[in-house]
């Protein structure tokens, strides 16, 4: 057997061990259960979709989140088996390739049920194509955009790298091509625009280190307010414009640190606990040698819309990884007078970078308990509590949780209020925790105070009332 085809299927055989064993190391935490984010991209397997719809459809094949979680592991090896197996079969090439086959921070996308693998495969698929095809590059690309929305940033980013015009025009027709039929089924099934739907959303959160930091749950609810998202972006960006660039350089360097900011889990800390934090090296490689290698291409487009997404929006470890194969095929031209800098660079970020917008310490364990007490497993939701009190997390949800499970096994009524009392001392504005509130009294026949909180919380959210409405009205 050649030697480069030894070289990238040992680097292929390292990559599935690898996987298996952070699996097997996070099986704490990616249990049976799925996690915000998860829930939040595969909500719904049918249009109209609220989300980018791509992950849905995939999550609709399974209801078996382990299976589920080893198909997308498993899809996150697609972006080093195209650029292998659709590319010049070089030595060189078969290093590259092999490097994204254990690259961390793609093999831990891969370990969720989310739209970062599937994207990083559509568009490692995209990169074997584009000089011979560039309506089936677009078409793949597009593909890429039904997982993440960002990716469609890629067709006005690519007017300035891809030449001729021609060329561009044909990329961009293959990606209306793979868009258009899955927009028009949305919009007919009366939802929005779905690839981008919660674009608005990113770009508000992108404009305020507050919302950024601020975990889901009571307290981001207090922020959301009338849901006028691209409003409250623009206001915002009008008012601060200054204060917007200044966070956007700060969340593109943060693009560019080693390991990655989170979002929504604390995966800094969960990569590195598992085998994959001693490949870190290689995303330090990858992004050093990547950029020293951009030129007028598609991968450089490709490049350049995750960093320009970055800017905008805001960065995380598995928002990077969707652009790691387009790195990995730049970083074959790599020039050592571009890479010695920027990788200097990308140290003194990694090391002294203090992202404003950090994942709350023992957020994870906050959210594990979450899912617990959905399950019934009060006491071990109580436990894992304790630990993220430990960690040193401050928040609503903390408080609402043990609340939810002190009154859910029987324990000491008062002590529940006085967990519900705390969670609504710091989301004094979130209606769920008035509405929790109103539950609780109302079940201990506090009839008056029920009412009270029952009012409190459809005040704050209309939609609340038919829930509410045998408190509201007095009926037991």
């Amino acid at each position: 057997m050649k030697k480069k085809y030894v070289v990238f299927f040992s680097f292929l055989l390292f990559g599935i061990a690898m996987r298996i064993i952070a699996l097997n190391q996070l099986d704490w935490f990616f249990g049976s259960n799925l996690h915000v984010d998860e829930i939040t991209y595969t909500a719904g397997d049918s249009p109209p979709f609220e989300r980018p719809p791509g992950t849905c459809l995939l999550a609709g094949l399974s209801t078996d989140t382990t299976a589920l979680r080893l198909t997308f592991s498993a899809i996150s090896l697609i972006p080093a088996l195209s650029l292998f197996l659709f590319r010049k079969k070089s030595r060189n090439n078969a290093i590259l390739a092999g490097v994204l086959a254990i690259e961390p921070t793609l093999a831990f996308s891969g370990l969720q049920i989310l739209p970062a693998a599937p994207a990083a495969a559509f568009l490692s698929l995209a990169l074997t194509t584009w000089k011979s095809r560039p309506l089936l590059t677009g078409w793949l690309i597009g593909c890429a955009a039904l997982f993440r929305g960002e990716v469609l940033l890629f067709l006005p980013v690519s007017i300035f790298f891809i030449r001729p015009v021609r060329r561009y025009i044909s990329t961009a027709g293959g990606m209306i091509v793979a868009v258009l039929p899955v927009l028009v089924i949305n919009l007919f099934s009366g939802g929005s625009f779905a690839l981008g739907e919660n674009g608005p959303l990113n770009l508000w959160l992108g404009s305020s280190w507050e919302l950024l930091e601020t975990p889901p749950g009571l307290e981001f609810e207090e922020l959301i307010g009338d849901n006028s998202f691209a409003d409250n972006a623009l206001l915002s960006i009008k008012e601060d414009f200054s204060g917007w660039l200044g966070r956007g350089v700060i969340k593109t360097a943060a693009f560019l640190s080693i390991p990655g900011p989170g979002r929504n889990i604390e995966a800094p800390e969960l990569l590195g606990s598992t085998i994959l934090k001693y490949l870190l090296p290689l995303t330090f490689l990858l992004l050093a040698l990547g950029i020293s290698g951009l030129g007028r291409n598609c991968e450089t487009a490709l490049a350049v819309t995750g960093i320009i997404a970055a800017f905008i929006f805001f960065p995380s470890i598995r928002h990077r990884a969707v652009f790691l194969s387009a790195l990995a095929v730049s970083a074959s031209r790599f020039r050592w007078k571009i890479a010695a800098p920027v990788a200097l660079l990308i140290v003194m970020i990694s090391v002294f970078l203090n992202y404003p917008a950090g994942v709350r310490p023992g957020l994870t364990q906050v959210q594990l308990a979450q899912n617990q007490l959905e399950s019934g497993n009060f006491e071990t939701a109580l436990v894992n509590l304790k630990r993220a009190e430990e960690e040193g997390f401050e928040g609503a949800d903390m408080h609402s949780i043990r609340g939810a499970c002190i009154a859910s096994s029987g324990g000491d009524f008062h002590d529940a209020v006085l967990e519900f009392g705390m969670a609504l001392e710091i989301a004094p504005e979130s209606p769920t925790a008035w509405k929790n509130m109103a539950a609780l009294l109302w079940n201990y026949g506090y009839i008056d105070d029920a009412v009270y909180a029952a009012e409190k919380a459809v005040n704050l959210n209309p939609a609340l009332r038919e829930e509410l409405n045998p408190v509201l009205c007095g009926q037991r």
